[in-house]
């Protein structure tokens, strides 16, 4: 057994019960998050039958009925339970390291409701692919679900043609004829020559495409990228996160989308941006980096071998925005994502369909959040000298993008 000493336990508390209260409410300390979430043990059973019971329907629906994958959901749901236990003060030791505990929390908070990731088919959410917990009330509203499948159908992923990377990220319509991803998704397929102009790559023949959907369209209104007419003006770096740098970029497309795709309006206003806020992040996530996860490399294994299939099709991820020490331009947020997530839309739940922010990045360490940009404080961020527009603001007046101050 691994005996833990109670500085550690709290460090654990503070990083996963957050996101293991009701989704209502943000609890900053750990001492807080114990009461935010039923931590009884007859609440602990609840929360680990709920689990058992998801992981065992989607093993066997959507995974083939693998047993190896079956076994594999036990025993990371028992040291979920003993990880539990611990966090609420009823054992100091645990069958499997700390990093194991950790990583069993994480495929608890994946699984019992808390942060789902529901896959989209036909530009809708499909609430059985993940365990609904709160937010299939939220999000399955009559009156949100034009506003939904409108932010859902603007939603594409950035393919690209390479043996060993079929796309670069995600990307969002802001007009007809224009997509918004991140900066460092754009340098997969853009050189940035120090003394010249960017050259999209047309080797590795950058597209967007509206499909790639689970169990549902491979492909929908594939468009390729032909000009890059706006991004951030620092080069964004290959390991690691600068917060200083704008990762934003914007690309026209082949030829505009179809009339029934929208392009999104931009909200603005601090309030979209307020911690406790309901969110919702939609994009594509991909299988993570191992040596992008920090300490927690057990996730990564668990990850893969219960989602590998899966990887690279379009999901809606809904969470929280937390609290950040990063400025008005940044918004931490909680909802589920992974790599293929840059350049992912962030939305309110009750601002649809205005986008709040664009996603860059996140950490699976020891202080697991994701950031994006708010978009509503960085319009006036200088951009790339030489491009076709000086600063998102310019883009908005010369491209018609719509703006909206809440």
């Amino acid at each position: 057994m691994e005996r833990h000493d109670r500085a550690t336990i709290d460090l654990l508390a503070a990083r996963v019960m957050p996101r293991l209260g009701d989704g209502r409410a943000v609890l900053e300390s750990a001492e807080g998050a114990r009461d935010g979430a039923d931590l009884s043990p007859a609440g602990i059973s609840e929360r680990i039958e709920r689990s058992e019971a998801t992981l065992r329907g989607y093993i066997e629906h959507e995974l083939g009925g693998d047993h190896e994958l079956e076994d594999l959901a036990r025993r990371m749901l028992q040291t979920g339970r003993e990880g539990l236990e611990l966090i609420a003060g009823r054992r100091e030791e645990t069958a499997a390291p700390l990093a194991e505990v950790a990583a069993a929390l994480e495929v608890v908070v994946h699984t019992d409701g808390s942060r789902p990731a529901f896959l989209v088919r036909e530009d809708a959410p499909v609430f059985d692919t993940s365990p609904p917990g709160i937010w299939v009330d939220l999000l399955a509203d009559p009156l949100r679900d034009a506003d939904l499948r409108t932010a859902l159908k603007a939603v594409a992923r950035i393919d690209i043609t390479h043996p060993l990377m079929p796309y670069a990220g995600t990307g969002w319509l802001v007009a007809p004829d224009l997509v918004a991803t991140n900066r460092h998704v754009a340098q997969v397929f853009v050189s940035f020559p120090a003394d010249g102009a960017p050259v999209i790559r047309h080797d590795l023949a950058p597209r967007i495409d509206f499909g790639h959907e689970f169990n549902g369209r491979e492909s929908a209104d594939s468009q390729p990228l032909t000009d890059l007419v706006f991004c951030g003006a620092k080069p964004i770096p290959p390991v690691g996160i600068d917060h200083d740098c704008l990762d934003i970029a914007v690309f026209r497309l082949g030829a505009p989308a179809p009339a029934d795709r929208k392009p999104l309006a931009l909200g603005e206003g601090q309030r979209l941006a307020l911690p406790q806020t309901q969110v919702f992040v939609a994009g594509y996530p991909a299988r993570p980096d191992p040596a992008s996860l920090g300490s927690v490399s057990e996730t990564d294994r668990v990850l893969r071998l219960l989602f590998e299939k899966l990887w690279g099709f379009k999901r809606l991820a809904p969470g929280e925005v937390t609290p950040t020490g990063l400025g008005a331009r940044t918004m931490n947020h909680d909802a589920t994502t992974l790599g293929g997530n840059s350049g992912s839309l962030v939305m309110g739940i009750d601002s649809l369909p205005f986008v709040t922010g664009i996603h860059y990045g996140g950490n699976w360490g020891s202080d697991r959040t994701n950031w994006a940009h708010v978009l509503g404080s960085v319009l006036d961020e200088p951009g790339l000298p030489g491009l076709r527009h000086a600063s998102l603001a310019d883009l908005c007046a010369s491209e018609g993008v719509q703006r909206r101050v809440f």
